[in-house]
């Protein structure tokens, strides 16, 4: 950024007013190597006199070539060396990030091949530690976003730019031609002398170059400084020449002018960077760029365009070295641009964000909505309301809101479709942007909630002004580690950024029928939107946005334009347009006698009037005598003229109870094929329709769609249509039709036999559909030949024989679980085919890892369903509900992993997760993957939870107190070991063994032992825990309590009789533990016991206690008493050769890494030796040429070979025989330097 936008304003200067010299024009012809896929180099100028200088660059001039339709831009294309160019010059007035962007992006359509990008032109120069001159050049080495941010607590902005850093290959090339530099001066004054001779106007100006003091503002009214205070310049050192020096840095690039010194250098100090510019920004992340700016002023008030032509040429000329330098390998490779060098993959990162805010249905409803018929809504456009919507003068009046409101019917959806695609067309050509949404309360979760909006919208918005989706960059908002979709709060933060960062551009939303969304929803979005509307405003940035819906419910907004539509003269002129062309009547005279009755009755109701001239055509064409009769006995209330017209035709009701209950409760909009098969299944129930199942493979002779299009149209009686959307689904053909048979009571009114539980009993009917059809014997035959087949995808296969078979076997019991409320479903599960449901769900399960066995239980698929009322009906046959088997082990763990709270509830035999007024799954940590739960069973992890209230309702259903998991674990000793008291006594109370040992031995008091956990462990042993019980290791719970130094439970154990002395399987004690450790207090308590101190060495004792820290002989000497040699004698002879190894293998040095060399050279070379005694060792170490590391001797880290230490080694055996040892824990001690212990040890033995 660089003020440059002022200048434009007034720019009135011409391109060179002659070819630059050395330059040929060449003509295309069928040999020509100018064809687009042989452009390599796009060079993107921002003024008219960049252009103008790049143009003088030119080797050859090329004829131009045809653009793409979408392509918008002009061109020259030429020559430099080797390589092909491209020069694109940004439209006149129009300036910034965004508008750089579009013609990058207009250039990649055209020339496909372009691989490099040059940002070539003007800039502001930051005056800092960089000697910044007019006329000099500054090479973007990296590019900031200066005004890219977000506004934080204080109401301060906070800057969230991220460098963009081109690839290597274009670094390389800069950096090659800059140290040609370092040897020869740069080409650039003789380029320009070569190449601009003859143009005066583009060399260097005689005006002086003024740098002010940043806080010293232009005070002259004109441009010229000739007029500001001389003294507030900054004094600078003159410098030997006046030709131009050429600096490396970093770029500031945004969509606003900086014309102020102090700004200036805050941004500088903050991002680090030596000039500002305002395209840059927006070319890096659609194409590795670099950016090359001649310096023109000083990015202050004081700016001149004296210095502008100049600083283009020299900018240019750069450019062209550079271009001289560049190999044609590096111009045709593919590179991106990448945020860091450890962040190659920000352009895939992006996009794939972008990605994840698409869905299927994204533009269902706008799609299906029916174009405006000619000539009408066109009175719209030049409506006062509309065009003070559009008036940027009046923004601060309106904060941009257009709410047009209307009856149901009324045609807001067709207006707000007409209205944007008006702008949208009109936008094509402007730097803007039009997005919509279009709610559709008959669609999928995203097509009818606010999540699906933001979704919609954000990515309209990020794809029509790329330069936006570097909001998707902070990390601050969105991590990098973040996978799918971002959620509706991080969206919203998203879209608030982008809008923020909009700058002189405009975005314009249009969001239609706000009633078929959720009212809190929607109230928290128009919130929403006005927060950001006074934001923009203050901003001044140009945000509209137009609402659509009902009167009610009204939302209050603080500021905008409200329109009602039926109020309209404009939409009584379209309705009446509409009558004219569609009522089919050959008598003028009538015609217009029913004309205003038409538009009375209507009263501004647009499907009103669509509906009633279909009436009075089929009514003309039949009986055209009683035309005024049945226009005057139709009902003009909308609701009424539906009752009316279903109470005429009362033929194949079954069939349109059956269709509108599709429409109703699917549980997603069913497709056309899908429908007929479905509408099929239920008539066939009611001998309603022929046995065999239709045939959808064969086309209708002339559209494919007729047959079921009719089907649609006659079973709903013209009330659903087949939508015209990419994959098309049966709907209403309004969402009146919905309200009149579900708010307004018609479907019971018409079926009363549906009775107070109408939507269960609607659901029953639409099970049986599916059982039906999922379990007819053709169905089940062509599944079986399938799965016994070898076709690559029998999902195609059978969906085209039978394409209701996917939603019958995927929602049957859904249906049958919403059904279960009110109709008895216990007989349907008691039947319901099990492998059979599971061989068709094999067939349409995406994932591997979600399909179940041959072998899973029904209560297992109902909780990972989800189907918490089908497990209650289940549960009062069948109580055996927590069977192990499939992905999460136990159905409990399913309804954890989906975070289903009534299921949990329902496996509980729990009417509600809610017990004695406290939910009982309340904190649960709800999780998509239990492996770490995988061993256990229901009760085991409840008991580790310590969920009291669900241990209750557990040991209530058939689960027994000691279940065992996986690990032969009991409750109980999962509640001890985690310190869950209350568990613990409930279970004891219930008759848990407290002696239950798992696979490893280990009893409920061995693990809260080890835990620490005293009052549990005096429940256990009051209850008759074995306080001596051995694990597998021969460990007690004593000996657990010492090792981890649990003073009170080591207390309370050796008080209820554990043996002080008990030995595990490695001849360790409790007092050993407590040593190795270093616990004083436990090695007291224990020695204040009687604790045997003592006792024999074993040999992986001695090795621990003199190995692992190499106590150093003269200490091990202090702690030897007189009576112990022939023991030691003993002991040692005792070993075998296997035992004797282990004492080498801790010695010497086989593959060491640094951390044990670093480890060994710490050790003492003396117990070293008197370890290695001579029996059975000088023979092994010569014979295996081992070698010995002794590391506390001279020459301290390396090795020398065993046979020259042996005989010193043997000289010392005699010590052996002269050491005795107090105790393994006394060396144990000892070797820790333990100072409180050893002083223990020392005055038991005086």
């Amino acid at each position: 950024m660089n003020g440059r936008s002022v200048w434009r304003e007034e720019d009135a200067e011409t391109s060179l007013s002659h070819p630059p010299k050395r330059q040929k024009t060449f003509h295309h012809d069928s040999s020509s190597n100018s064809r687009h896929d042989h452009y390599t180099i796009a060079w993107i100028c921002a003024l008219h006199i960049e252009m103008a200088a790049a143009r003088a660059m030119l080797d050859e001039v090329h004829e131009a070539l045809p653009r793409h339709a979408d392509d918008n831009n002009t061109y020259v294309l030429g020559s430099i060396k080797r390589h092909n160019i491209v020069i694109a010059c940004l439209p006149a007035d129009q300036y910034g990030i965004n508008n750089a962007a579009n013609v990058m992006t207009n250039i990649k359509r055209t020339f496909s091949a372009i691989r490099v990008g040059l940002m070539v032109g003007i800039g502001g120069g930051v005056p800092s530690k960089v000697d910044v001159r007019l006329g000099d050049v500054v090479i973007g080495t990296r590019v900031m976003q200066y005004d890219l941010g977000k506004v934080i607590g204080d109401g301060q902005f906070q800057r969230t730019a991220i460098p963009r850093i081109p690839h290597h290959l274009l670094g390389t090339a800069v950096s090659a031609l800059r140290s040609k530099h370092e040897l020869d001066p740069s080409r650039v004054p003789s380029i320009l002398r070569l190449k601009l001779e003859g143009h005066p106007e583009y060399s260097r100006p005689s005006s002086p170059d003024r740098l002010f003091h940043a806080t010293y503002d232009h005070e002259s009214t004109t441009a010229s400084c000739d007029g500001c205070d001389q003294s507030k310049l900054v004094p600078r050192s003159r410098r030997k020449s006046n030709d131009i020096m050429i600096h490396y840095g970093a770029i500031a690039s945004g969509n606003q002018v900086m014309r102020s010194g102090t700004t200036r250098d805050n941004v500088a100090r903050q991002l680090d960077v030596i000039c500002f510019e305002m395209e840059a920004a927006g070319l890096m992340d659609i194409l590795p760029c670099l950016p090359i700016r001649g310096i023109c002023d000083y990015s202050d008030s004081h700016k001149s365009k004296e210095w502008q032509r100049y600083a283009a040429a020299t900018a240019a000329a750069y450019a062209r070295e550079l271009l001289e330098e560049l190999p044609m390998a590096e111009a045709d490779a593919r590179v991106t641009c990448m945020p860091n060098p450890h962040q190659c993959s920000l352009h895939e990162r992006r996009q794939r964000l972008l990605d994840s805010l698409r869905f299927e249905q994204i533009n269902s409803r706008k799609s299906s909505i029916r174009t405006a018929l000619a000539k009408t809504c066109r009175w719209f456009l030049s409506h006062p309301d509309y065009q003070a919507w559009l008036d940027p003068g009046k923004l601060t009046q309106h904060h941009g809101f257009l709410w047009i409101s209307g009856k149901p019917g009324a045609g807001k959806s067709t207006i707000m479709k007409f209205a944007y695609s008006s702008m949208k067309s009109k936008s094509r050509y402007k730097p803007a942007i039009t997005a919509s949404f279009f709610f559709n309360a008959r669609g999928e979760y995203l097509e009818k909630s606010i999540l699906g909006m933001y979704r919609s919208l954000l990515l309209q918005l990020l794809e029509g002004y790329p330069d936006l989706q570097a909001v998707l960059d902070d990390p601050d908002v969105i991590s990098f580690s973040q996978n799918g979709c971002p959620s509706l709060n991080v969206l919203k933060d998203l879209f608030r950024s982008a809008v923020s960062a909009l700058g002189q551009r405009s975005f314009t939303c249009f969001i239609d029928a706000l009633d078929e969304c959720d009212e809190q929803q929607v109230m928290d979005m128009v919130q929403y939107f006005e927060e950001l509307a006074e934001q923009s405003t203050n901003q001044g940035v140009l945000l509209r946005i137009c609402f659509s819906s009902r009167h009610y419910p009204y939302i209050v907004i603080q500021r905008g334009i409200r329109l009602t539509l039926e109020d309209q003269s404009g939409h009584g002129e379209d309705l009446a347009t509409y009558v004219e062309r569609c009522l089919r009547i050959d008598d003028p005279a009538l015609l217009e006698e029913l004309r205003p009755q038409l538009l009375r009755k209507a009263a501004g109701v647009f499907m009103w009037i669509v509906l009633v001239i279909d009436i009075l055509n089929n009514e003309y064409q039949h009986n055209p005598l009683a035309l005024r009769k049945r226009l005057a006995e139709t009902p003009s209330d909308l609701s009424e003229l539906f009752k009316d017209i279903l109470r005429r035709d009362n033929k194949n009701m079954e069939g349109f109870l059956l269709c509108i209950l599709w429409i109703l409760f699917a549980k997603r909009p069913l497709q056309p094929k899908e429908f007929y098969h479905a509408l099929w299944s239920g008539l066939s129930l009611e001998d309603l329709a022929d046995a065999q199942i239709p045939d959808v493979t064969v086309p209708d002779a002339s559209d494919s769609l007729n047959r079921f299009n009719r089907c649609v149209i006659s079973s709903s009686k013209g009330l659903a249509e087949i939508t015209k959307s990419k994959q098309p689904t049966v709907q209403f053909i309004h969402e009146s039709v919905r309200d009149f048979l579900v708010k307004e009571r018609g479907l019971r009114e018409l079926w009363p036999d549906l009775g107070f539980n109408w939507e269960s009993s609607s659901h029953e009917k639409l099970k049986q559909c599916c059982d039906s059809y999922m379990n007819h014997p053709l169905v089940r035959a062509s599944v079986s030949k399938l799965l016994s087949g070898a076709k690559p995808n029998p999902r195609t296969g059978i969906l085209r024989e039978y394409p209701f078979l996917e939603y019958a076997s995927q929602h049957v019991l859904y249906h049958a679980n919403a059904a279960a409320e009110a109709v008895p479903q216990d007989e349907f599960l008691s039947h319901f085919p099990m492998s059979n449901w599971i061989n068709v769900n094999h067939l349409f399960e995406k994932f591997k890892v979600r399909e179940y066995s041959p072998y899973a239980s029904l209560f297992y698929i109902l909780a990972d369903k989800g189907f918490s009322e089908l497990i209650r009906t289940r549960f009062k046959k069948d109580p055996h509900i927590h069977v192990f088997g499939e992905r999460y082990g136990y159905p409990l763990f399913a309804a954890l992993a989906n975070g289903n709270k009534d299921v949990v509830a329902a496996l509980l035999n729990s009417p509600s997760s809610a017990r004695n007024g406290v939910d009982i799954t309340e904190g649960l940590n709800y999780r998509k993957d239990l492996k770490q739960y995988a061993d256990q069973t229901p009760l085991s992890w409840a008991a580790q939870e310590g969920r009291i209230s669900i241990v209750k309702l557990l040991l209530q259903t058939e689960t027994t107190v000691d279940d065992v998991d996986e690990m032969c674990r009991t409750p109980l000793s999962r509640a001890s070991e985690n310190g869950h008291e209350a568990v613990a006594k409930l279970l004891i109370d219930k008759g848990a063994d407290v002696n239950a040992s798992d696979n490893g031995g280990c009893t409920p008091l061995s693990y809260t032992s080890w835990k620490g956990h005293e009052v549990i462990a005096k429940l256990l042993i009051n209850k008759g825990a074995d306080v001596n019980a051995r694990d597998n290791w021969g460990c007690t719970p004593l000996s657990q309590a010492s090792a981890k130094g649990y003073e009170a439970v080591a207390k309370l154990l050796i008080d209820k009789g554990a043996d002080v002395n008990a030995r595990n399987n490695w001849g360790g004690t409790p007092l050993l533990g407590a040593s190795d450790k270093g616990y004083e207090a436990v090695a007291k308590l224990l020695i204040d016991k009687g604790a045997d101190m003592v006792a024999a060495f074993h040999i992986d004792a001695l090795v621990l206690c003199c190995c692992k820290e190499m106590l150093p002989i003269d200490e091990l000497k202090r702690f030897v008493s007189s009576d112990a040699e022939e023991h030691i004698r003993q002991v040692i002879q005792r070993q075998d050769d296997e035992d004797r190894r282990k004492i080498l293998d801790w010695l010497t040095p086989i593959d060491y890494g640094p951390q044990q060399s670093h480890y060994f050279n710490h050790r003492q070379p003396g117990t070293c030796q008197w370890l290695l005694y001579p029996t059975g060792y000088q023979a092994w170490l010569k014979a295996s040429k081992r070698t010995l590391f002794s590391p506390g001797i001279p020459g301290a880290g390396k090795t020398v070979m065993a046979a020259t230490v042996i005989d010193d080694l043997s000289a010392r055996v005699s010590e052996i025989f002269q050491l005795q040892a107090q105790c393994d824990a006394s060396l144990i001690a000892t070797s820790r330097f333990i100072p409180e212990i050893v002083e223990t040890f020392k005055g038991s033995t005086s």
